[in-house]
């Protein structure tokens, strides 16, 4: 059940997937198994959907009152031994905003992404210019932690570059037309961009302006999708905190608004060739 050398953040999702397996065949709700641990039902859905980790005493609880058979018990209670490791730690780790931190570990196990960006090119493609850019124009940046952002959103670029994930992005024209750190900064980004869009696992897609309304407009999103029988997940952000989205038919709404998205979208190689535009007109 546990894949060796998977992260903590793997093994917590699926201790929280076979927690809810388990309990639903038995007809009890998330209410019940908060009254059995006498905490909140907030911290029984964290549990289950991998938030956090759950303590060796409380899952002897929740397994008594499952009526798990000893048999059940053993992967479930491996899960998580493993879920409660620490990840190791980064130079970077501190310096991600809380609620940011759940969606980088995410993000780091999913096999594929799909991203709409409406106005800029989002962390995971930016060059380090471009980055220092965004982050210094933030009122609340520190200076002291400008290189350790920086590094961490190289650190998230690097899946790509290895080939470990798939990603499909589209991209508002407005995200390409928006100067980030000047012309020179902002040149060097849009060919990056259009490098890392001829790997075989990332497609570019660019929204032109001419598209005028579609599915997605003023709704940025980032959808992760897993290789096992994971959960995808949905990421809203705002500038203090963010949203994750896991109800199955709250995903399905935004994987459609994706597709639709893709009819408003130029082909790839246009896209390519608006990078290529833009970047000569700076």
């Amino acid at each position: 059940m546990s894949g060796s050398g998977a992260s903590p953040t793997v093994h917590k999702r699926q201790l929280g997937l076979a927690l809810t397996s388990m309990r639903e065949s038995v007809g009890k709700t998330q209410d019940h198994a908060a009254a059995v641990l006498e905490c909140s039902p907030a911290k029984i859905r964290r549990i289950e959907v991998g938030d956090v980790a759950i303590r060796a005493a409380e899952l002897n609880v929740l397994l008594d009152f499952y009526g798990a058979t000893r048999q059940a018990r053993k992967p479930i209670e491996e899960l998580a031994r493993a879920a409660r490791k620490r990840r190791p730690r980064t130079p970077y780790g501190t310096v991600l905003p809380d609620f940011f931190r759940r969606f980088f570990n995410l993000e780091q196990i999913a096999s594929e992404v799909l991203r709409y960006h409406a106005e800029l090119v989002p962390g995971q493609l930016q060059t380090p210019e471009y980055a220092r850019a965004l982050i210094e124009a933030n009122p609340f940046h520190q200076e002291e932690e400008l290189e350790r952002l920086v590094e961490a959103r190289q650190a998230r670029q690097a899946l790509l570059l290895a080939g470990g994930q798939r990603l499909h992005l589209v991209l508002h024209e407005a995200a390409i037309r928006t100067v980030v750190g000047g012309p020179e900064v902002m040149r060097a980004q849009l060919q990056h961009l259009r490098k890392l869009a001829s790997l075989p696992n990332v497609t570019v897609q660019v929204v032109p302006f001419g598209a005028g309304a579609h599915a997605a407009s003023s709704y940025p999103f980032v959808m992760l999708l897993f290789s096992d029988d994971q959960r995808p997940v949905v990421y809203l952000e705002n500038l203090t905190t963010a949203t994750s989205v896991e109800e199955p038919s709250h995903v399905a709404q935004y994987d459609l608004v994706f597709r639709h998205l893709l009819d408003a979208a130029l082909s790839p190689a246009k896209s390519s060739a608006l990078l290529a535009t833009a970047a000569g007109e700076l």
